[in-house]
């Protein structure tokens, strides 16, 4: 006769995708918004909560759910004046644990949260990119800059063959004069603008047209101030596009559950 041992069904791991930290004590439902339609909820350790959502695989594509992603965390935000405090911790792309591992997160960096909170209580980041157009500005260089309209003039219709490094030389020299330009022009609006705002980051140029991407922390009392400086830059310099954006404050945490 064969003897039978007990055994204990094995458990299933469950995987819950992580979108934000909320100030919240009490259970938050944000309906089936979630990456491939789940529902959103909130998972808790005493005053502070993960967003989160049953997650069908471990791994995550950005360009598959980036948008949805981002927006369960601006639906989150939209409701941050029924929080504790006025402010959501958004999560970067693709973090995924377990429940379990969520609340030991929570648990570890509670003190980091709750100064997060602090920080962001109130405020918005407001995303500035500001833009030229570099024919224009190539041509004014040449009609101003006294150095690169004399080597213009010595090059003018003579042969190309002839006048190679001439013309490279004057390629470089302008290129120059456009950096300088350009950071003279960031540095100003940066500055002036970062005198109203609680922080502020610098980001990379993302082609040459840029001439600045920053983030500002903004006190949602001064964004009217914000705006209006914007504009006075904006007429100031008359050649340059400036433009922000509301946006999660991503450029001011930096929390993963996941490295």
């Amino acid at each position: 006769m064969q003897s039978m041992s007990a055994t204990k069904p094995r458990s299933v791991q469950r995987w819950r995708y992580v979108y934000a930290i909320i100030p919240v004590k009490k259970e938050v439902t944000f309906g089936p918004v979630g990456i491939q339609g789940e529902n959103v909820h909130t998972l808790h350790i005493r005053d502070i909560a993960a967003v989160i959502s049953d997650a069908r695989e471990k791994t995550y594509e950005i360009l598959d759910y980036g948008i949805p992603h981002q927006a369960v965390i601006e639906k989150v935000m939209e409701h941050s004046h029924e929080f504790s405090q006025n402010c959501v911790i958004p999560m970067r792309f693709g973090q995924v644990a377990t429940e379990s591992d969520i609340k030991t997160f929570l648990s570890r960096n509670y003190p980091k949260l709750k100064m997060y909170f602090g920080k962001l209580e109130g405020k918005k980041e407001l995303g500035l990119k500001v833009t030229r157009k570099i024919d224009p500005t190539i041509k004014d260089i040449a009609a101003s800059n006294i150095k690169i309209r004399a080597m213009r003039q010595q090059i003018q219709g003579k042969p190309l063959e002839k006048t190679y490094r001439q013309r490279l030389e004057l390629g470089t020299k302008i290129s120059q004069e456009l950096e300088r330009r350009g950071d003279r022009i960031a540095t100003d609006i940066f500055v002036r603008l970062s005198g109203i705002s609680a922080d502020s980051r610098l980001n990379k140029n993302l082609s040459d047209e840029m001439v600045l991407n920053a983030a500002f922390l903004v006190d949602k009392k001064k964004e009217q101030d914000f705006d209006q400086l914007v504009n006075t830059l904006e007429q100031e310099y008359g050649d340059l596009n400036l433009k922000y954006v509301i946006a999660p404050p991503f450029n001011f945490v930096n929390i993963r559950i996941r490295r």
